[in-house]
């Protein structure tokens, strides 16, 4: 016997004998699964790569699997236009923004806050570089090491002497000289990174990251003592 469907795998008649072996069961499985993940929730209509649907026009629920880049629409890169992401997360916020369903059903409401956790989620994770990369690095089966293994000792020295100079600093003018040259690091840091996730070469985006996240508390400190200064 075969199955009998009536407007989607999720809503098959299924024959008794069908569980019999192991292999039907899961495909039968299978086919749930890509029921639920690719037709309406209310209409149960085939969906397409929007989140609404072409019929219904219900907001479909939320994938957790779905990559923050494939969300914004951006290319796959640690190269982020910051304000084409900036101006992607403005557009989709304001269509899927809670408010926008005050007066849907309980369920869309629900759906449409989740979706606009995740869009805002996914904007702040893109903006950061440190965050973006570690993201990335997430997305390719890596993580940053919970000590500095990843680094060698003459940048760690290098990094000792550097914060003693912003001790021993206490003009405008010399904090503001340490932050310029903290800015063209981080720069040329950034570069550097990029063309390691190009060329796939990850132990050493690891490492640039790390150092990248040296560079940027080092710039903090600096903003920091500045303000105590009261420059």
């Amino acid at each position: 016997r075969i199955l009998k469907q009536k407007n989607s795998f999720s809503t098959c008649r299924i024959p008794r004998d069908f569980y019999s072996t192991p292999y039907t069961y899961k495909l039968y499985q299978q086919l749930r699964n890509y029921a639920s993940q690719n037709t309406c929730w209310n209409c149960g209509t085939v969906l397409g790569n929007g989140i609404f649907c072409s019929k219904c026009n219900f907001l479909q629920k939320v994938d957790e699997q779905k990559d923050y880049f494939d969300i914004l629409d951006l290319p796959k890169s640690f190269n982020v236009d910051s304000n084409a992401l900036t101006k992607k997360f403005r557009q989709m916020q304001s269509v899927l923004h809670p408010d926008k369903f005050s007066s849907r059903s309980q369920e869309e409401q629900d759906i449409s806050l989740e979706w606009s956790s995740l869009v805002n989620k996914a904007y702040k994770t893109l903006l950061a570089p440190i965050k973006r990369g570690e993201y990335i690095l997430e997305q390719n089966g890596r993580e940053l090491p919970q000590d500095n293994s990843a680094l060698d000792q003459k940048f760690l020295m290098e990094m000792m002497e550097r914060n003693e100079e912003v001790d021993e600093a206490e003009t405008d003018e010399d904090l503001k000289k340490l932050q310029h040259k903290v800015k063209e690091e981080l720069d040329e840091i950034s570069l550097e990174l990029c063309k390691a996730f190009e060329e796939k070469r990850l132990d050493d985006a690891v490492a640039t990251i790390v150092r990248m996240k040296y560079s940027i508390s080092l710039g903090n400190s600096l903003k920091e003592k500045r303000r105590r200064l009261g420059f």
